[in-house]
């Protein structure tokens, strides 16, 4: 039996808080918000790499067929 060893995933700096949410059009947000997005970046980005991805393109959902264009 496999198990996994737990990591502690390194929480960003609030600076780099703030600067990913000036990247990404969120500078107007409040200080307590700012706070829980660099709580949340370092769980959200490993949830985001156990996804899994299609190997192929032909694979993938089809939201990309002339049914779903406009």
């Amino acid at each position: 039996m496999t198990t996994k060893t737990r990591t502690k995933r390194a929480e960003p700096s609030l600076d780099e808080a703030t600067a990913f949410a000036q990247r990404h059009g969120l500078s107007t947000l409040r200080p307590e918000y700012i706070e829980r997005l660099r709580t949340l970046i370092a769980p959200v980005a490993h949830f985001g790499q156990q996804v899994r991805r299609s190997p192929n393109k032909d694979d993938a959902p089809a939201t990309n067929s002339a049914a779903f264009k406009r």
